[in-house]
């Protein structure tokens, strides 16, 4: 779905899965998805809920010993509540875990190196991380006993050239998409825009290709967002908002 797809507005009909917590002040939904192994109060919720109006718990078959009381609910969204449709203890299927078992490129005569961990190197990657010549790295196992490491450079020769000696038969390297200056431009807005646009968590993750992208949880997209993002290259931003039209 586009970006600009994500925007919805009051009236509008929205889905989320969060935490149920209901109280004496009504039934609330946390949206927080970073939880931390902290012992809280019965009935406590982040800054990260908002109120569930018209409730049916007990048609979710809701449960305050299921594991973290999360339920999916489809409703109407208003001034921070969802006026609710449906409540459901049934959750949508994580997306699934593809493992990186194939190195962009092709293996050398002999094969991809067995036995030694990719990391398992003295060689210091600081110069060429900090000078945005090497732009992300990430470990690929062709099998249990097979590490890659595949570099994504803004130049590929004088990686390969001072890296090559280092990890003999288990180095990858390819052109980068996205420059080390575009990442740190998208992470620097992120940054300053945090609690405006209520970002919960961001970082740097690589796609099956070794390409870096920056992704980023959010509470929901607001018009502003859709066209920051509508202004970057293609690829380059993945969120991943808590709240979505329905």
């Amino acid at each position: 779905m586009a970006v600009r797809d994500m925007v919805f507005e009051e009236g509008d009909r929205v889905r989320t899965v969060g935490r149920f917590v209901p109280g004496a002040d009504g039934d609330w939904l946390d949206l927080a998805r970073v939880r931390t192994p902290i012992s809280r109060p019965p009935g406590w919720k982040s800054y990260r809920s908002i109120r569930l109006i018209g409730t049916d718990a007990e048609a979710a078959d809701w449960s305050p010993n299921r594991v973290w009381n999360s339920v999916s609910v489809v409703g109407i969204w208003g001034d921070e509540s969802i006026e609710v449709e449906e409540l459901s203890s049934e959750l949508p299927a994580p997306d699934p875990y593809v493992p990186r078992t194939d190195p962009p490129c092709p293996p050398p005569p002999g094969g991809w190196r067995r036995d030694e961990p990719a990391w398992n190197t003295a060689f210091d990657t600081g110069d060429l991380v900090s000078s945005g010549t090497i732009v992300h790295q990430a470990i690929f196992r062709p099998s249990a006993n097979q590490e890659v490491l595949v570099v994504a450079a803004a130049d590929v020769d004088e990686v390969t050239r001072q890296m090559s000696p280092h990890f003999p038969d288990q180095l990858c390297v390819v052109p980068s998409r996205f420059s080390r200056a575009q990442l740190d431009e998208v992470r620097d807005v992120l940054h300053a825009r945090w609690r405006e646009w209520r970002v919960e968590t961001f970082g740097t993750g690589s796609d099956l290709q070794a390409q870096p992208f920056i992704t980023a949880r959010l509470f929901r997209i607001t018009p502003e967002i859709a066209d920051w993002s509508d202004r970057l290259p293609e690829g380059l931003l993945r969120l991943d908002p808590a709240l979505s039209p329905a």
